[in-house]
């Protein structure tokens, strides 16, 4: 609202002026004037009162007040009131600290002295120095209960200012009603003009105060406020509204390219962007600065505000709910903020927190977002309009399809684009996947995620789905990480890239996959079209448990086999690819099981076909094992966990065992065992046996 519209108040008290020109030219209770007798309080002096012709003039002084009655004519009694015709009423009046004059012309009037009354009748117009005027073909003054009235239509104006009501009544001491069907009009220069409508209206110079009630509708350029009640406090000299209040069922309606409030002139508009914007609650109440620019404006009960898009935006609808809405406004009357606050919910039915919701609207895809918190604060660039950053605070809860968060607290930084989640923040996605960290943030536009301190992130079993809940392959091979139980990785720093789809879990990484164990200082996971792929590096150190092989399922007369017992690998890197069902150590390579001990620049791990067991482990080239006081180096290794063997093959095997070498080409290592068995290079093939002087060491 411009400043000149916010004197609107004023000018709707302009009505005021009529019963001001009728109490003041009709308020001589005391002096009974007789029109044309010179009696009175003040008797006229001579020539005050005469007759020309038809026109009759009376001249009387009150105090200090000058009236002059002119008449056509008289046209005789009606009880004990005088009928004159063709009447002319001027008179003086302060106007705002200063002398004006107010003059009042109808067809008839008929004026009795005692009570004091006077009822004009037919083409009533009242008009002041100043620029009012009054239409209405009757208008009524009773001195003795201080009442200017009519029961008839009515039109007032004064400059671009004009309006129109089905009776009104002025008294002393209570103020100016306008009974039914109110109609203002308001023009000026600095923006469209305004129309309000309502049932009727009352005001009070006293009070400083207007109201009007009955399905009142303002409607101001692309604006459009309905409520069953408005009302206006003015400041003391009456130019301007300081507070206004819309009151129960409360709508505005803002059109495409419109914002909520209008501005001061010269500013830019609060809120420009968007489509169409609908604001809703049981009372809005707005106060304004100096020279009426627009301060604060607070929706309560059951407050919500609905955005529309534009064609240039993306297709969604946004909505913003809360017990309280409270939009706060700059110097120039821009919009700077919005808050989301508790109050007292008058319906037991509605929400007790802040709720944002996004809904695509088609063409658009996707589901609904939602915000929901205590309290939150959004902040608004005043030139453009669009968002600097919010806050949530208390108990947030965030959804989206597939994925939802909780938090104490939640920022977002439209800079960077970052949403910030504290206070024990996690993120659930929709196949049970959990993120937990002291502090986690999210790109609002690239769907980045970054988390410190504390990190927890659980990837839930026999899903397949990656980091943060998208997996292209769907369902799949368990692997190490979707065996029976959940893939849990822990780390100080963890951030997921969605363009590349990879994630790092970095400073003391450790990764848990049912009882088996991965240390690093970094692992990162990459989800590719082909299946995942794992890497560990800085120095790692795993825990894998084979299972036992199946022969209990193949023979179920026999025991269950006892479970292998685990391999516990030392690299300098580790790689998993999902699809391959392989793992790869590089790097000084140290895989001990049992009491067997391995070490090879490299390592190959490979799993079984539903990938959640070890199948062979090949060390090499060269490799070199050691069980107990024995060694042997070699080319090649392979353990198979089904009977818990370590082959070792090369052109020249050496077996070292105390105070003995062997040469083959295969030496044969149990786990747990103390037998070793070497094969010879003969054609004719040779085997021995050796048994361990010693038992075998851990």
């Amino acid at each position: 609202m411009t400043p000149d519209r916010t004197r609107l108040a004023r000018r709707l008290l302009l009505g005021t002026l009529v019963v001001v020109s009728g109490a003041v030219a009709w308020s001589l209770r005391r002096p009974a004037v007789r029109p044309g007798s010179g009696e009175g309080q003040a008797a006229p002096a001579p020539g005050q009162g005469t007759t020309l012709g038809e026109m009759s003039v009376l001249r009387f002084q009150a105090g200090e007040r000058k009236v002059e009655i002119r008449a056509r004519s008289a046209g005789g009694k009606e009880g004990e009131a005088t009928r004159f015709l063709g009447v002319e009423v001027r008179m003086p009046y302060v106007s705002e600290g200063g002398p004006s004059n107010v003059t009042i012309t109808a067809d008839e009037c008929l004026y009795q002295a005692e009570p004091v009354r006077a009822s004009f009748r037919g083409q009533v117009h009242v008009k002041t120095d100043d620029g009012f005027e009054l239409w209405s073909e009757t208008l009524k003054y009773w001195g003795d209960e201080d009442r200017v009235f009519s029961r008839d239509d009515v039109r007032f104006e004064r400059g671009t200012t004009s309006g129109t009501a089905h009776g009104m009544e002025y008294r002393g001491g209570y103020g100016l009603d306008l009974q039914q069907n109110v109609r203002l009009h308001l023009e000026d220069e600095a923006g469209p003009p305004t129309d309000i409508e309502a049932a009727a209206a009352h005001a009070s110079r006293d009070d400083h105060e207007v109201q009007f009630w009955g399905s009142v509708v303002v409607r101001q350029g692309g604006r459009e406020l309905r409520s069953d009640r408005l009302q206006l406090n003015l400041s003391a000299d009456m130019h301007s509204v300081e507070r206004a209040a819309a009151i129960e069922n409360v709508d505005l309606v803002a059109a495409p390219g419109a914002g909520l409030t209008g501005a001061a002139p010269g500013a830019a508009p609060a809120v420009e962007q968007g489509g169409r914007k609908r604001l809703r609650c049981r009372r809005l109440n707005v106060a304004f600065r100096a020279k009426g620019v627009l301060q604060e404006a607070i929706a309560v009960n059951s407050a919500s505000l609905e955005i529309e898009p534009s064609p240039r935006e993306v297709q969604e609808r946004r909505r913003v709910a809360a017990p309280q809405l409270r939009f706060d406004f700059d110097e120039q009357g821009r919009l700077v903020s919005l808050q989301g606050l508790p109050a007292r919910q008058t319906d037991p039915a509605a929400p007790r927190q802040a709720i944002l919701t996004a809904e695509p609207l088609a063409p658009a895809e996707g589901g609904l977002r939602r915000v929901q918190s205590d309290t939150f604060l959004a902040a608004f660039d005043p030139e453009s309009g669009a968002v600097r950053g919010a806050t949530f605070d208390g108990a947030v809860t965030a959804s989206e399809p597939g994925r939802r968060a909780w938090a104490a607290r939640g920022t977002y930084d439209d800079g960077s684009g970052l949403v910030t989640l504290t206070g024990d923040p996690r993120i659930v996605d929709e196949d049970g996947s959990e993120l937990r960290g002291r502090r986690i943030l999210i790109g609002s536009r690239s769907h980045d995620v970054k988390a410190s301190e504390n990190v927890r992130h659980t990837m839930a079993s026999k899903g397949g789905r990656g980091p943060q809940g998208s997996s292209p392959g769907g369902a799949g091979p368990k692997g190490m990480l979707q065996g029976e139980e959940p893939t849990v990785l822990f780390c100080r720093e963890f951030d997921y890239d969605e363009s590349t789809r990879t994630a790092r879990y970095r400073e003391n990484a450790v990764l848990r996959s049912g009882t088996d164990e991965l240390r690093a200082p970094t692992i990162v996971l990459e989800e590719r079209a082909e299946g995942r792929r794992l890497t560990a590096s800085g120095g790692t150190t795993s825990i894998l448990h084979p299972r036992p092989g199946n022969d209990a399922a193949k023979e179920p007369q026999k025991e269950p086999a006892k479970p292998p017992v685990p391999i516990e690998a030392r690299s300098r890197e580790m790689v998993y690819e999902e699809a391959a069902n392989r793992i790869v150590y590089k790097g000084e390579v140290e895989i001990r099981q049992g009491d067997i001990l391995s070490k090879s620049p490299e390592a190959v791990v490979t799993l079984n076909a539903s990938g959640d067991a070890v199948e062979r482990m090949v060390a090499g080239e060269p490799v070199e094992v050691t069980q107990g006081a024995r060694r042997a180096t070699g080319q090649k290794g392979t353990y198979t966990p089904d009977d818990q063997t370590l082959v070792l093959v090369g052109d020249k095997v050496v077996l070292y065992d105390t105070d003995r070498q062997l040469d083959g080409r295969i030496v044969t290592f149990v786990v747990g065992s103390d037998r070793i068995r070497v094969d010879g290079r003969e054609e004719v093939r040779s085997e021995a046996v050796l048994r361990r002087k010693e038992p075998p060491k851990p």
